[in-house]
């Protein structure tokens, strides 16, 4: 019986959730990077991203956010300047 609480849909077994590779967005790998300059890339390695304070998630997510508003006008900028949209 327990072998069938286990294979139900829905249940997964925590064993299959590390065999999975995530492929990194450019967004993970942005949050890698600032994670790094903070100061908390041992603490991400060792504990996850769940390890985080509120304070230092907030952080990252602060600066990533900025990061990505200032990609985004250099890219329209350098649309402007071939006058492509």
């Amino acid at each position: 019986m327990n072998n069938e609480l286990l294979n139900k849909p829905g249940k997964k077994s925590k064993a299959n959730n590390n065999n999975k590779k995530k492929i990194l967005t450019d967004n993970d790998i942005m949050k890698y990077e600032i994670a790094s300059e903070l100061g908390l890339l041992d603490k991400v390695s060792e504990f996850g991203w769940a390890g985080l304070t509120a304070k230092e998630a907030g952080r990252i997510g602060g600066t990533l956010t900025s990061r990505k508003k200032q990609k985004k006008k250099m890219m329209e900028e350098i649309n402007k300047d071939d006058g492509t949209v």
